[in-house]
């Protein structure tokens, strides 16, 4: 199933992450593992840094719920990417990231992942920084053009 043309903008996404590639990446060719290892590390970079602006210490931690990919097209070893990240959905204890991977202005793979904040082992309510942090970081849904 196509997902929505707005999810495959780069206007979409408030926070952007690097990812090199490597060799071992498949030979070439990156396999859907490893693609799902960049969602991962951008997820843990984008979360690390609402936790630094809502200035919130990391005592707690995030567990990733659910996480679904969906594939667009192949991406290669040595091809720039970058994965586009934002907030879909705000919770009480959790939230829901979108994120696309981008290989210069094209959309190779989007994913959304349900990530849950734990204190003292059980999910936590967002305090009222981190909450107003995740609504900063909303994705911007375009209209079709």
């Amino acid at each position: 199933m196509r997902p929505p043309a707005w999810r495959l903008e780069r206007a979409t996404y408030p926070y952007f992450t690097r990812i090199q590639t490597r060799y071992r990446d498949e030979l070439l060719h990156i396999n859907n593992v490893s693609i799902v290892g960049y969602y991962d590390e951008a997820r843990w970079r984008f979360t690390r840094e609402l936790f630094a602006q809502a200035g919130v210490p990391m005592r707690g931690r995030t567990v990733t719920a659910e996480s679904r990919q969906s594939y667009l097209a192949e991406v290669f070893h040595m091809e720039n990417v970058e994965v586009g990240t934002g907030v879909l959905r705000v919770g009480n204890s959790s939230c829901e990231i979108g994120q696309a991977l981008f290989v210069g202005a094209e959309c190779r793979g989007i994913c959304a992942s349900t990530i849950v904040f734990i204190a003292d082992d059980r999910p936590a309510p967002l305090t009222a920084s981190l909450r107003a942090a995740l609504e900063e970081m909303l994705v911007r849904q375009l209209e079709p053009a």
